[in-house]
């Protein structure tokens, strides 16, 4: 029951906060819960927390796709018009959640989703051939079929979670409008993978301001954070621009390409909000030619503003020689 008290002790205290900057005008929160005896405990600890007149409270005794469907009839705007829509989904286990409801709530432009993703309880469920339900289960949390070629029973088991996560991100790409997905790696003291936090939006925004949220939290206690598609082993606090630039550098190789590319990769790819960083390493190390339209523009200066193009180019043998010996 952590989750719902959370978000609704965020609200009221951003409302607080802001005092009459407060412009989004109210806030409906939705529950969906559906065990009855939870749902109960809910709405006790829930009421303990009225008094603002701006945040209407539902609860729901109903599973997500039930509850969701419930929801759009009673409220069809929030799911079509411009009205924001955050939905956290929050699962006990690998199933209950179909990805076409997930698809459904990003139709809306304004809409994002932050899903905990059992990517382990996932693997497991592929991985047991003998399951009546399996190709079922499969499908629903997929949405199609394609989780049989893309998933392969021969991989160890962190590969093939691995395989899961970025099939999942894939298909939540696969959405449209959908351009900004990132997966964070919530793990423990002793760096061990506790669960995915998969985040989806339409907007470059709310991908920034979800980094930004993820940044704040105290890393040197519970968790630590990491993407699940960089391919490295590097933790989220360890986001020194300098261990991506080669990341950035083998993706565009060769390529000349407009910083709203660059933009995006950053987002979608790296633990950044932007590439300015990892520019500034490339061009150091003279892996970069930058078209500008300042006549006057410095070394390390990627103003998206006036900033034309950046070619990629191939780095130099002494370049990468002397990166050996200066560690």
């Amino acid at each position: 029951m952590g989750a719902p008290i959370a978000a609704l002790a965020a609200v009221k205290a951003t409302m607080s906060q802001l005092g009459p900057k407060w412009t989004a005008g109210n806030v409906t929160c939705v529950f969906i819960e559906p065990d009855g005896a939870r749902c109960d405990h809910l709405r006790r600890r829930l009421q303990r927390l009225g008094g603002e007149t701006r945040i209407q409270i539902k609860v729901k005794e109903k599973s997500f796709e039930d509850g969701i469907a419930e929801l759009r009839q009673e409220t069809p705007k929030a799911f079509s018009s411009d009205d924001p829509l955050f939905v956290f989904i929050d699962p006990f286990g690998a199933t209950g959640v179909p990805f076409k409801v997930v698809a459904d709530i990003l139709g809306s432009d304004c809409s994002e989703v932050l899903i905990n993703l059992d990517a382990d309880g996932i693997a497991r469920i592929f991985r047991a051939e003998d399951n009546n339900y399996r190709d079922e289960q499969l499908t629903a949390i997929f949405g199609d079929g394609l989780w049989r070629s893309a998933l392969q029973q021969h991989e160890s088991f962190s590969r093939l979670c691995r395989g899961v996560l970025e099939l999942y991100k894939s298909k939540l790409r696969g959405i449209r409008n959908v351009r900004y997905v990132f997966a964070f790696e919530m793990r423990g003291a002793k760096d061990i993978l506790n669960y995915h936090l998969v985040f989806a939006s339409h907007n470059p925004l709310g991908l920034t301001k979800m980094k930004e949220a993820m940044k704040t939290i105290d890393q040197s206690g519970g968790y630590t954070f990491s993407d699940g598609g960089i391919g490295q082993n590097l933790l989220f606090r360890f986001d020194d621009p300098a261990n991506f630039a080669d990341v950035l550098h083998r993706t565009f190789v060769g390529e000349t390409v407009g910083y709203r590319e660059l933009d995006d990769f950053a987002l979608n790819e790296t633990p950044f909000v932007n590439p300015k960083g990892m520019l500034r390493v490339l061009e150091h190390q003279e892996a970069l030619l930058v078209k500008s339209t300042n006549p006057k523009r410095r070394r390390g200066d990627f103003n998206e503003d006036t900033l034309v193009s950046v070619t990629f180019l191939p780095r130099k043998a002494k370049t990468i020689q002397s990166r050996l010996f200066d560690g």
